[in-house]
């Protein structure tokens, strides 16, 4: 048989409290966030007692233990147990069981608590007991029922509004209420127990209940607290059986200290039941407001699983999708290619290099020691040959050094002198460039002869025989001078002359001897 275990808060008009019960503050009491709902009833008064009627096997009543509290009492049916200490050592003891119950025969009790010693506290939290409902083999089914269901019939419907005080905190965000005296509800359900929940507070009014015929239970109870406390049991009735059963509420005529009416609120309703007392689920309607609370729709362990798999995917495509994202970002930001695989090992040291070749740009010739220092930027002149005296004859030999690497066009390159190859070459002397200078035509290239002390022009290389170039194995000194860049360089180089040599008589051949500075 399933066990149904209600609880119900010190604010509950199913507590009836003698005077001499005060409620908890935060401005008297620091420690009130600790107690269940934020709230408690407390008592200094000896003999004040609260009481309270229920059905069920066992019960438990909650309270603090503190160092201010006392002994208090508790009585069952008549039955008047020793006193208990409650008094515990700072900070204290809160939501402990002052008392549970041994098991108690599923009939209505009347229980009450007492301060026992004058002059000590003694404080009440809440209150639990159990109920058996149905068999043992089957489950608790609750149905939570608005109270805008059709199954709840307000009399006189004039008397009624749906628009109760601090109705945010009202279940599903409905309520009814009324201050008219006379005015009723009735809810019809089908059920082995059933609970009315509502708010209490400074204009709470008195109310009767009656379900079906006979109920032993009190039939009368106030919703007036001094604070505002929703979501409290109004009523609870159990052991009903199976059939319908309707409970009627009253409200009684009452006013608060200034004049005005006190007034009901009834916010929704539990029924519990099992499959074998006839009870089914019922299915939640936004249309009549009816909420089924234990018959939820529920998913298939398949369906479940499906869910979980599918977001689990999900989620790992959203991954995937991110980190091809940022990786398409990088390679189009450092404009780069990202191959997979495995790379060649490495080559050691030692090893010849099959696929590149380090090679020189240029191997020169040496400079002898005694040569004389290049002159200055300033003293040098720039000398240009006279290409219409050169021979006509395919000889490579006879061409001028062009400009490159080694060559003293540049005024940057260190100037390299030249010297004079033949009689039939001019001199063009070139003013130095200035960046800032106008154009003037007295600065214009001029013909100039030949400086002083230099060697005389040999005839025109018409007049004279051709001398066949030097073989480079007679000369084991001569080094190759040619450009890393030429695909076919020179087999031999050409011939060097030294000063004290002088010069064949062929005007045929332009080389001549040149010097060069590392």
């Amino acid at each position: 048989m399933p066990n149904l275990t209600l609880t119900i808060e010190d604010t509950s008009p199913l507590l009836v409290y003698s005077t001499g019960w005060n409620p908890g503050s935060s401005r008297d009491d620091e420690s009130l966030e600790l107690y269940s709902d934020g709230s408690y009833m407390f008592t200094s008064t000896q003999a004040a007692n609260v009481q309270f009627v229920i059905q069920g096997t066992n019960f438990g009543i909650y309270g603090a233990k503190r160092s201010s509290h006392g002994a208090y009492q508790i009585s069952v049916d008549n039955k008047v147990y020793t006193p208990v200490d409650g008094k515990a050592s700072d900070p204290g003891n809160f939501q402990a069981a002052l008392f549970s119950s041994i098991p108690l025969p599923n009939v209505p009790h009347t229980i009450s608590l007492a301060n026992a010693n004058p002059g000590t506290l003694v404080d009440l939290d809440y209150v639990t007991w159990t109920v058996p409902v149905g068999r043992d083999d089957e489950s608790l089914i609750v149905n939570t029922i608005q109270d805008t269901d059709s199954s709840f019939k307000y009399t006189p419907p004039e008397a009624w509004t749906t628009n109760p005080n601090n109705l945010g905190t009202f279940s599903g965000g409905s309520g009814h209420t009324s201050s008219q005296a006379g005015a009723q509800f009735q809810f019809t359900f089908e059920g082995d127990a059933v609970s009315l929940f509502g708010p209490v507070g400074p204009k709470g009014a008195t109310y009767s209940v009656a379900i079906n015929v006979g109920n032993a239970l009190p039939n009368n109870y106030s919703t007036g607290k001094i604070f505002f406390r929703p979501n409290n049991v109004l009523y609870h009735a159990n052991n009903l059986g199976t059939g319908k059963h309707t409970v009627t509420v009253i409200v009684q005529p009452g006013n608060d200290t200034s004049g005005e009416s006190n007034s009901l609120a009834i916010d929704y309703a539990q029924v519990y039941t099992t499959p074998s007392l006839g009870g089914q689920k019922v299915a939640g309607d936004s249309r009549n407001g009816a909420v089924g609370s234990s018959q939820q729709a529920q998913l298939s362990t398949g369906a479940v699983v499906g869910i979980t798999l599918g977001a689990v995917l999900a989620v790992i495509a959203i991954l995937a999708i991110v980190m091809w994202g940022i990786f398409c970002y990088i390679r189009q930001r450092h404009n780069r290619t990202f191959f997979y695989g495995f790379i060649e090992k490495p080559q050691k040291d030692g090893q010849s290099m099959t696929e590149e070749t380090a090679r020189p740009y240029r191997v020169y010739a040496s400079v002898p020691a005694e040569s004389p220092p290049p002159p200055t930027a300033a003293e040098r002149l720039q000398s240009q040959t006279s290409y219409s005296t050169l021979n006509n004859t395919p000889n490579t030999a006879q061409w001028p050094p062009s400009g490159g690497q080694g060559s003293s066009i540049d005024p940057l390159i260190p100037y390299q002198p030249q010297v004079p190859v033949n009689a039939n070459t001019q001199e063009i002397i070139i003013p130095p460039r200035g960046s800032t200078e106008k154009y003037r035509p007295d600065r214009i290239p001029q013909l100039q002869p030949p400086p002083q002390g230099s060697r005389s022009r040999q005839p025109p290389a018409g007049a004279l025989s051709t001398v066949s170039e030097e073989s480079s194995r007679q000369n084991a000194s001569l080094m190759i001078d040619a450009s890393v860049d030429d695909p076919n360089p020179l087999s031999a180089p050409p011939p060097e002359y030294s000063p004290e040599q002088p010069i064949s008589s062929t005007a045929a051949s332009s080389f001549y001897a040149r010097e060069f500075t590392r």
